[in-house]
């Protein structure tokens, strides 16, 4: 801020954060939804975007997965694990031009779970 410097700010959170939620993970989630708005009211002001992008199972060690393995899983409604680049892909978006017009808001990836269908 003071140095004028405008741009963009991406939290990172999970698709957990839109469900009742009762573990450290789950908890910490709403809590990035929740600053992501926090923040963004106060930085827009000055010209600094700020959003959260929200994946739901993805393709990683987290998830027990292994590169090369099948991404079927039955943890959401497509069937299968949103892969890292995808997650990419959005978050590239988000910090671009056409992100610009997105504030404080947390782009859920999520294949259904938790939105469509509460596990």
């Amino acid at each position: 801020i003071k140095n004028k410097i405008k741009g963009h700010v991406l939290m990172i959170s999970s698709n957990r954060g839109i469900e009742p939620s009762w573990s450290p993970y789950g908890i910490s989630k709403l809590g990035i939804n929740g600053i992501t708005k926090g923040i963004a009211q106060e930085l827009i002001k000055h010209d600094i975007v700020v959003n959260a992008i929200a994946p739901g199972p993805t393709a990683t060690r987290m998830q027990s997965y292994e590169m090369g393995e099948s991404i079927y899983t039955e943890q959401n409604k497509i069937l299968r694990y949103t892969m890292p680049e995808e997650v990419a892909e959005y978050a590239v978006l988000l910090v671009s031009q056409l992100g610009n017009t997105i504030v404080g808001d947390t782009i859920y990836m999520s294949g259904g779970r938790g939105i469509i269908d509460i596990r």
